[in-house]
């Protein structure tokens, strides 16, 4: 009679279980992975099931697979599935608008930068020629190029040529006579480069820069939606699923909005104003948080790049007496914007790079804040920093925004115009971490490579893509490899207001995830630089795979 009993109880329990066995229905299911979350609790899963764009369930193998189905399986193999990375700080619009443009990058002489405009300029039907790119600092002259050449060559069609850094750039006099820029101009926060005769090289600096990028006939609208595709596959195969872009105007935002609303901009983009007419107005209107367009910043320089020596300094640059780099900053503009983002929820966005711009700007943005806040208000690169202004970030919540991987590209030459006592103060992301205890990582693309894998590794390693130098730069300032994948995700989404929806892999969150080949966090170091993008998802969408 009890084993009779106890047949019967086995039956009936075998029953419960067989009906609860996938019984829950989802659209995916990711398995065999290690899913490493970047939750709280830095939890690691082996399977997550997806559902309506957004994760439903993490859990073991058979957990997972015991309690859902679902008609579209991923099997990993054992590889690591990450959050998907997000970059706190690009150009994105730029870096497409770049793609049917002349590359300059790598250029090793003002000789070989003339030579690729030839090239360029020879199949290349748009009357505007433009290209970006070079960086005389590393010229075995390091000094800025001359239009002469290029006058000699095109003296009817308009040739602009920017800078890698996007604060300088070299026009032909065509381009000059066009953006009405002669040897009396005189822009407030540029310069206007001149010879020891009194004549315009070509060379302009920050606001002289603008001016004349001003005046370059835009691309038309269909070849920029085939570049921004392009663009956008970039992204997905560097592991990307959301950037930052940092500054457009309305109408290049309406653009962006506009392509998004029609499906034909898959990347989620975090687009930050520019000031400019009609800003304000829109900003009355409030912010714009949609599921893939977000409007809720607002970005103002103040000051220029080291590269240029435009960095505003507290002491003239130790390679050029007397120099003390530009002030870009408006009061006005800072003053008005500042008070508006306040008031109708923005959040503000401060480009700036010498010790003395982030002086100023740390102090303004605090008497503007009053108080620790969760506004969330940021420093823009970061790059000089003395250590007694580091402490406005801890007592207002200001976060440093900053690019690991520009510490490697600058460091041959920033002891040079920095000297040894302000080096140790420059590039200082474990430093700047440590004011709030986050640090939000971006690449400036295409200032710099779109790799945040290569961003990663600057971080945690202190080197560049060719593992230089062999020590590390400066290893007191590296970050861990976890606080490294946090600044690409996590931390990258809590800088945009997004960490509610994104930057980590929980349940509720989008599936915004990417399957590397391999652990970025056990891996050695010779591998990382090497690791591949498997698949790329967005809403548990694949949006890449090799």
């Amino acid at each position: 009679m009890k084993l009779k009993n106890l047949i019967v109880g086995y039956a009936a329990l075998g029953a419960v279980c067989s009906s609860c066995y996938q019984n829950e229905k989802a659209d995916l299911i990711v398995h065999n992975a290690e899913i490493v979350t970047v939750n709280a609790q830095n939890e690691i899963f082996e399977a997550m099931a997806i559902k309506d764009g957004k994760i439903i369930a993490l859990g073991a193998e058979r957990e997972i697979l015991n309690r859902y189905s679902a008609e579209k399986m991923h099997d990993a193999k054992k590889m690591t599935v990450y959050p998907g990375f997000i970059d706190a700080h690009s150009h994105f619009l730029g870096y497409a608008t770049n793609k049917g443009e002349l590359s300059l990058h790598g250029v090793k002489s003002e000789a070989e930068l003339v030579e690729r405009v030839e090239k360029f300029a020879a199949t290349n039907q748009r009357e505007w020629v433009v290209g970006r790119g070079w960086d005389h600092t590393t010229w075995a002259s390091q000094t800025y190029p001359t239009n002469r050449l290029l006058d000699s060559l095109y003296p009817k069609r308009p040739v602009i040529l920017q800078r890698i850094d996007g604060h300088a750039l070299l026009a032909n006099s065509e381009a000059l006579r066009r953006a009405g820029i002669d040897v009396n101009t005189k822009i407030d926060g540029g310069v206007v480069m001149k010879n020891s005769q009194g004549a315009l090289t070509g060379v302009l600096l920050d606001a002289a820069a603008d001016k004349a990028e001003a005046a370059v006939i835009p691309l038309d609208n269909n070849l920029l939606v085939e570049q921004i595709g392009r663009a956008e596959r970039e992204c997905f195969e560097a592991g990307l699923t959301m950037v930052t872009d940092m500054g457009l105007s309305l109408r290049k935002i309406d653009f962006l909005d506009s392509l998004q609303a029609a499906g034909n901009l898959k990347m989620p983009v975090y687009a930050l104003l520019q000031p400019g007419e009609g800003v304000l107005e829109r900003m009355k209107s409030g912010t714009v948080v949609k599921d893939k367009f977000m409007v809720r910043g607002v970005k103002i320089y103040a000051d220029g790049a080291l590269g240029s020596r435009g960095a505003l300094m507290k002491r003239p640059y130790s390679d050029d007496e007397g120099n003390y780099g530009l002030r870009v900053l408006n009061d006005s503009i800072f003053n008005v914007y500042s008070q508006a983002c306040l008031d109708y929820g923005f959040q503000l966005c401060v480009h700036a790079i010498g010790d003395s711009a982030n002086a100023e700007i740390l102090s303004l943005m605090g008497d503007a804040l009053g108080e620790m806040n969760d506004y969330r208000w940021r420093i823009e690169h970061a790059q000089v920093v003395s250590p007694e202004d580091r402490h406005y970030f801890t007592d207002y919540g200001i976060i440093p925004s900053m690019q690991p991987v520009h510490a490697t590209s600058d460091m041959a030459w920033v002891q040079d115009r920095l000297g040894p006592e302000r080096e140790p103060h420059a590039y200082a992301i474990k430093s700047l971490k440590e004011t709030i205890g986050m640090l939000p990582f971006g690449t400036d693309f295409p200032v710099e490579s779109i790799s945040p894998i290569a961003n990663y590794y600057a971080a945690v390693f202190r080197k560049n893509i060719h593992g230089e130098p062999a020590e590390g730069y400066r290893m007191n300032e590296a970050l861990t490899r976890e606080e490294a994948l946090k600044g690409l995700t996590i931390w990258a989404a809590m800088a945009c207001f997004e960490d509610n929806r994104r930057g980590s892999l929980e349940i509720g969150k989008r599936a915004d995830f990417i399957i590397l080949d391999r652990n970025l966090l056990k891996c050695s170091e010779s591998e990382i630089l090497r690791a591949k993008v498997k698949a790329t998802y967005l809403g548990g969408i694949m949006v890449f795979a090799p």
